[in-house]
């Protein structure tokens, strides 16, 4: 089979196995194929990257235009002669021509295409030799060879024939085989073991495949993989689709805490069923309690275990004792003569090759087969063992109310000791063997819980589906917790806060006053916080008033989140110093989700979220993905606001995707928020419409006004960046009506600039002068220090040119004004437009340079376009961007800069009056400006002003071309 990936330039493909020490050994050989060849063969167990590491031969090959032959060997296909042969020369058949005629007679009769008997390998190899030689004289050729251990016998002879010869040809041969193969003593070529991935490395990848892995599961799937990348990639999912059907119990052999059965999937349960089948019954049984039960026999030596397993099979008691030591070496000896696993004489001790070898005798068992095992596990250990409650959980068939009381404790247990979400699982089978419907459905509910706590979020969700219906019709019990489970869940995979309105004010309600201490950590704390959230996004008087009724009872963290978000102007000016005393108590304690997240938001309130860098990162290596995606989210909209947009769009692209991949709606939406907010500033229209596209009725069936809100600020936003006035003014217009700032509008701050900026150009700054008055007695710009300058910017932005070189002088001296460099820069472009036209020249070019030089920085092309036409009209041609196409107001017609804007803002529709307001002249002046600009452009009317601009622009751009 021939591949052609084309040469596409740009970077390697990531290393998705983490094979990099072994791609560095590979990529010698094919740099050099040129003048020299190679062959190598890849040996490992399943799973252990040999097919990733063909890929990325096959990728490096295209882009360095070779040709590339693969074979994928087939079970099927290991008994037809030639068969893997066929797949590599098929493509050049075509040119077998051009060998001597016994030559391609043989191979035409190898391949099937003569009807002649089947040739001898020694004979055919010869044949094969010449046509690759052939073919790698006009194209080196890189010969892949993937399931080596599957190849027919014919052609695992041609191959070696080949691989020995390799050296002297354009050509590099790579095949790849398990380390039981019938190639595994590396005939083909220079052998590389693919061992296991050490701790370091392991880490790594899992760290790359799923940044968001919570630490717990994290360190299941690392135990289970054993280092192997196709486990280190497909594990977590199958943690996360695992049904609560499947939880059967077992006892970790380190820690003896009970966990939720590591369920493989078919892929990674299959990887060893070929070997593991092939084994005696009897040596299988043993196996699968090691793999059950730890790696020692429990209760006796492996010799004993084995003699006992092999007594089991004999016809009778005497017939047992008299072979029991034959069969019991025998079946020591068919185990190790596996590969699979090794038995110590001495311990008793299995040792499994792999981890996965365990995994999959589990995996391919029958559920009989599995409970018999349990059942022979538990009868071997102490009563009250932890392993003996597991092992007797897992055997169980029907309901068993006293096993399940125990197993309902051991939960709670787990639970209390930081062990959420696996004491979910082992609570999920609590209920599985509880009798009644209703015990059941609390237990559920309890089981669903502490999912949702431990940040299984999809597993909670089934959990309470199954709660559901156990309880119909009633309400499930416990009511409280059912309904914060509930608000919980549908809030962060939905973005739902529906649930939380109609619940919890009533659950807060009748469980008041919360005296004990253990019902406010477990229900107030967590509820309340839902209904911060809630109330944030969407307003709702409902949740209003339930914070407020039971946030005085509530802890300090939480109190000071309902403060930042409450009503900022009056609530949260003390926020910013209570929250750093808050952040400085939690810095050596343990990482409480909770704690994190409330202290998390309050921060967002107040755009303080990079003074607490250092507890974010603590936070987050130990936090579920819930919460670690919640601190992604804070940083995405930290970095838009500190300039670090290149950063802020890095993490809403990985943040949408990787919320998408777990179903995590809430996080999914917002990521593509706060990747609107960096399109808005570099004025990606387009892009900015789809994500409006996208979120505005998924936003708005929810009264998620948070999100509509900071929509219609971003339009604003991008609308001015390609100066439409008219439009920034209807969108901001629409978000806050001139001079009543709306009591409680999340994030108001942000769209001063633009509501002031859109203001002036549209010909309404007394409306702005008077919207900025009541935003300053109403008091926002004392909550932070960026809600200050914020409002000051726009103060400047819209007074009266007599006050306007006070006020842009105020702004810039608020403290820390440079953290905020896109704002600043704005400031500087309204600043030195305004200085131009006092033809206060070189102060004005001061500010316009810097201000173009944070534009380029920040990509923010139509800002920087803007600063570049003002530095020209201040008196010398504006700086532009590397490959950026020239504004339509640098053009090489007779129109000076002052008539070149004006004929550009005409252009776009604006009138004479919303021209003048933007640029600080009398409708009359404009007019007179048009007077003089028609004729220059050859036309009559407005109307032809865009066109004259463009065919303007394309004659100017012939002239530059002939210059040149």
């Amino acid at each position: 089979m021939e591949t052609d990936s084309g040469a596409r330039p740009g970077e390697s493909a990531p290393d998705r196995a983490g094979r990099g020490p072994e791609r560095e050994l590979l990529a010698p050989a094919l740099d050099a194929v040129r003048s020299t060849g190679a062959a190598f063969l890849l040996r490992g167990d399943p799973g252990m990257g040999k097919t990733a590491l063909l890929d990325w031969a096959e990728e490096r090959a295209g882009r360095a235009g070779l040709r590339v032959l693969r074979m994928a060997g087939a079970e099927a296909e290991s008994a037809l002669p030639f068969a893997a042969l066929h797949q590599v020369l098929w493509p050049l058949l075509d040119t077998a021509h051009s060998l001597p005629d016994g030559q391609r007679h043989l191979l035409e009769a190898a391949l099937g295409v003569r009807a002649d008997e089947a040739p001898a390998a020694g004979e055919v190899a010869g044949a094969a030799l010449a046509l690759l030689a052939r073919a790698a004289a006009r194209r080196p050729v890189v010969l892949l060879l993937d399931g080596l251990q599957w190849a027919d016998p014919s052609s695992a002879a041609v191959f070696r024939f080949i691989g020995s010869r390799a050296a002297g040809l354009p050509l590099v041969v790579i095949g790849a085989t398990r380390h039981e193969g019938r190639y595994a003593a590396g005939e083909v070529g220079r052998p590389i073991d693919l061992e296991p991935l050490d701790d370091a490395r392991a880490g790594d990848l899992l760290r790359a495949l799923h940044p968001h892995l919570a630490a717990w599961a994290r360190r299941r799937v690392l135990r289970a993989a054993g280092g192997n990348p196709l486990a280190l990639r497909e594990l977590p999912a199958e943690l996360e689709r695992a049904a609560p059907d499947r939880l059967a119990l077992h006892v970790d052999p380190e820690t003896g805490e009970l966990l939720g059965e590591l369920p493989l999937g078919e892929r990674l349960g299959g990887l060893y069923e070929d070997r593991l089948r092939a084994l005696p019954e009897d040596a299988r049984h043993i196996l699968l309690r090691a793999a059950l039960g730890g790696p020692a026999m429990p209760g006796a030596a492996a010799g004993e275990s084995i003699a006992t397993a092999a007594a089991d099979g004999a016809g009778t008691a005497d017939a047992a004792h008299t072979s029991i030591g034959a069969r019991a070496a025998g079946t020591r000896r068919r185990i190790e003569d596996s590969g699979l696993a090794r038995v110590d004489p001495r311990t008793g001790h299995v040792r499994f090759h792999h981890p996965l070898v365990g995994a999959g005798l589990v995996h391919t068992a029958s559920s009989s087969e599995r409970r018999a095992a349990h059942r022979d596990l538990a009868e071997a250990l102490p009563p009250h063992s932890p392993q003996r409650l597991a092992h007797l959980a897992a055997a169980a068939i029907g309901p068993d109310d006293g096993l399940a009381a125990l197993l309902y404790a051991a939960a709670q247990t787990m639970a209390e000791r930081g062990g959420e979400a696996e004491g979910a699982s082992v609570m999920a089978r609590a209920a599985g063997l509880t009798a009644t419907p209703e015990a059941r459905a609390t237990r559920l509910v309890a089981a669903a819980a502490l999912a949702a706590r431990g940040g299984r979020l999809g597993f909670a969700d089934r959990l309470l589906a199954e709660a559901e219906n156990e309880a119909r019709p009633r309400t499930p019990r416990p009511a409280a917790l059912y309904a914060l489970a509930v608000a919980y869940v549908r809030l962060h995979l939905d973005g739902d806060p529906t649930p939380a309105l109609q619940g919890l004010p009533a659950v807060l309600d009748a469980a008041a006053p919360f005296h004990d201490v253990g019902q406010r950590a477990a229900l107030l704390e967590p509820a309340l916080f839902v209904l911060v959230i809630v109330a944030s996004h969407t307003g709702d008087d409902r949740a209003r008033a339930a914070l407020d009724r039971h946030v005085g009872q509530a802890s300090e963290l939480t109190a000071l989140c309902h403060q930042a978000w409450a009503d900022p102007p009056r609530t949260a000016r003390e926020v910013p110093s209570r929250l750093r005393a808050a952040v400085a108590s939690q810095a050596d304690g343990p990482a409480d989700p909770l704690a994190a997240r409330l202290l998390l938001w309050t921060a967002m309130a107040v755009d303080t979220v990079a003074d607490h860098a250092a507890l974010w990162d603590r936070l987050s290596s130990r936090s579920t993905y819930v919460t670690q995606a919640f601190i992604e989210l804070a940083r995405t909209h930290d970095h838009f606001l500190h300039g670090r947009w290149d950063e802020a769009l890095a993490l809403a692209r990985r943040g949408a995707a990787a919320s998408a991949a777990h179903g995590y709606g809430y996080n999914e939406m917002m990521f593509l928020l706060h990747h609107g907010q960096v399109l808005a500033g570099r004025g990606d229209t387009a892009g900015l419409e789809a994500i409006t596209r996208l979120l505005t009725p998924w936003a708005a069936d929810r009264h998620l006004r948070l999100v509509t809100g900071r929509l219609l600020g971003l339009r604003a936003l991008c609308a001015l960046g390609h100066g439409r006035a008219g439009e920034a003014w209807h969108h901001a217009r629409s978000l806050t009506p001139p001079g009543v700032p709306l009591p409680r509008l999340p994030w108001i701050q942000l769209t001063l600039l633009d509501f002031a900026q859109a203001a002036v150009e549209t010909g309404h700054r007394v409306e702005a002068q008077a919207h900025l008055h009541a935003v300053r007695e109403a008091g926002i710009a004392a909550v932070s220090p960026h809600h200050a300058f914020l409002v000051a910017a726009a103060e400047a932005l819209a007074a009266a040119d007599d006050e306007a070189e006070d006020r842009y002088t105020a702004a810039y001296a608020l403290p820390g004004a440079e953290q905020w460099p896109f704002e600043l820069a704005r400031l500087h472009l309204a600043h030195g437009a305004c200085l131009r036209r006092r033809s206060r020249r070189r102060e004005a070019a001061a500010r316009l340079t810097a201000a173009h030089a944070v534009f380029e920085r920040l990509r923010a092309a139509p800002w920087a376009g803007q600063a570049a036409r003002e530095l020209a009209a201040a008196g010398g041609p504006g700086p532009q961007a590397p490959g950026a196409e020239r504004p339509a107001g640098e053009l090489r017609h007779p129109l000076s800069a002052q008539e070149s804007r004006i004929a550009e803002l005409a252009a776009e529709g604006l009138t004479n009056r919303e021209i003048g307001a933007r640029l600080r002249l009398s409708p009359r002046t404009v007019g007179a400006h048009l007077y003089k600009i028609f004729p220059k452009l050859g036309i009559t009317t407005r109307g032809g002003m865009a066109r004259a601009l463009r065919e303007a622009a394309t004659d100017d751009d012939h002239r530059r071309a002939f210059d040149v």
